[in-house]
């Protein structure tokens, strides 16, 4: 299993979706070194539509303001807006 992010009951699992979730893509933290082992020189690691996995989830979510935990699995993470200043 890959990492998701779940917030207000809604899973997250790739790039593209997350970067809804965040405010657009420019806001992703991706991971400062390719995290699949191994993998082909010619593919693209930060693709849009691959898991989350090179995506550093906790410097994303705090860079959007948001909280998070991790769940008893640790690829499961829930983010809260608890403290955003544009939460309802």
């Amino acid at each position: 299993m890959c990492n998701t992010v779940e917030y207000r009951g809604r899973l997250y699992s790739s790039p593209a979706q997350l970067a809804t979730l965040v405010g657009g893509a420019e806001k992703l933290v991706w991971q400062s070194k390719n995290p699949f082992v191994p993998w082909a020189s010619d593919k693209d690691w930060k693709a849009m539509d691959l898991c989350l996995c090179p995506i550093d989830l906790a410097a994303t979510l705090e860079k959007a303001g948001f909280k998070w935990a991790r769940g008893y699995d640790p690829m499961e993470w829930f983010a809260s807006d608890a403290g955003r200043a544009d939460s309802p």
